[in-house]
């Protein structure tokens, strides 16, 4: 479950978290906001043109944390340049830059494929349908011997060959630039584009540029080691405060408990289950001790902080949750092949139709049978 709360680099987050209520809002963190600002647009006329600005503003309002928001960013900036070498854009940020480095170019590869055929444009040509081998991502050196051209990575989704280093520190992408930077797919062309581009002087010095950063990473050498390391450690403090209140989140919805009570201020006596269990917790938890301690410095200070302890994010841990349930439930039942559907309606005290739904269905796992 913990899978969708993945930190962005800078570790922290923007907040309708924010304190000024005491215990929920709290932290030492006045520059902790995950989203810039954006401008608002202009006044839409029209009924759904207002609710389409309304929503846009909320999307982009610096001070709404929203757990979307950051499954959002992290899924479409992060997982997918992670995910491809396709999906880099030029020039990529240093910052992500840094996280493909020590990935290391092995895990974009994909020597073994599966690879598609290009067809040649003039039908005439002999051998007009070709396909990359994974023979040519080995070097045959005059000895014989194969070398591994880790430099040399494919990408499944767009089905094209790319030079790692090349497009890892590419300025921009012109006309001329080389099509390993933009995407090879000349197939016929391999011998000798292949051998140009390894031997070309600008190949070499992004080769030796991307080797040196990457001794200077694994080694903690570099310029910027003590900031990588800070941010390092600030990405690892918010993941494990996440992991925690995600654990009480869920532990209430599975015992159908309330989250909320009547009144939250400091001076309240109960502040609901959530709040409460975190502030007992905190007693044995050092993590969660530390994360309130930054809460009330902060709220003393008058600081904006972000704490995670607000409705709205607790609304938002909820819905990951139910998302992920109901995602779980409908494998579940595409697995099971045969299920039955039951719906039944009744009014409530508003006369109002409450529609109900329940599915009947055999999981089969290792023989047995729910």
């Amino acid at each position: 479950m913990l899978q969708y709360i993945k930190r962005p680099d800078n570790g922290q987050g923007s907040s309708e978290d924010t304190v000024l209520q005491p215990l929920i809002d709290n932290a030492d963190f006045s520059d902790a906001t995950m989203h810039s600002a954006e401008e608002e647009g202009d006044e839409k006329q029209g009924k759904e043109m207002d609710e389409f600005e309304a929503e846009k503003r909320t999307e982009s309002d610096p001070n709404h944390d929203t757990v979307n928001e950051m499954l959002n960013e992290v899924k479409e900036e992060n997982w997918n340049i992670l995910d491809d070498v396709s999906w880099w854009n030029i020039p990529v940020p240093d910052h992500l830059r840094v996280i493909i480095i020590k990935k290391g170019s092995a895990s974009f590869q994909n020597k073994d494929g599966p690879f598609r055929t290009a067809t040649r444009q003039d039908s005439k040509a002999k051998g007009d349908v070709r396909q990359l081998s994974k023979e040519w991502f080995y070097k045959v050196m005059p000895n014989g011997e194969k070398v591994l051209r880790s430099w040399m990575v494919y990408s499944l989704v767009s089905d094209k060959l790319y030079c790692f280093c090349c497009r890892l520190f590419a300025v921009n992408a012109t006309d001329t630039t080389s099509k390993f930077v933009t995407g090879f797919q000349m197939w016929w062309k391999l011998s000798p584009k292949v051998h140009n581009h390894e031997s070309s002087e600008e190949h070499l010095n992004w080769l030796e540029k991307w080797k040196t950063l990457s001794v200077g990473l694994r080694l903690h050498k570099t310029i910027d080691a003590e900031s990588i390391a800070l941010m390092d450690i600030e990405n690892k403090r918010w993941r494990d405060i996440l992991h925690r209140l995600l654990d009480i989140t869920l532990f209430l919805a599975k015992q159908n408990l309330a989250f909320r009570g009547h009144n939250e201020d400091e001076s309240s006596s109960n502040k609901g289950n959530y709040l409460e269990m975190v502030e007992m917790l905190s007693k044995y938890d050092p993590v969660l001790k530390e994360h309130l301690m930054r809460l009330k410095r902060s709220t003393c200070k008058l600081k904006v902080s972000v704490s995670y302890l607000a409705s709205t994010t607790q609304n938002e841990f909820i819905h990951v949750l139910a998302n992920h349930v109901k995602e779980k439930l409908v494998m579940d039942i595409k697995s099971a092949i045969y299920f039955g559907i039951i719906f039944d309606s009744t009014p409530d005290t508003s006369h109002t139709d409450q529609m109900s739904e329940v599915i009947r269905y055999v999981k089969i796992h290792t023989r047995n049978v729910e």
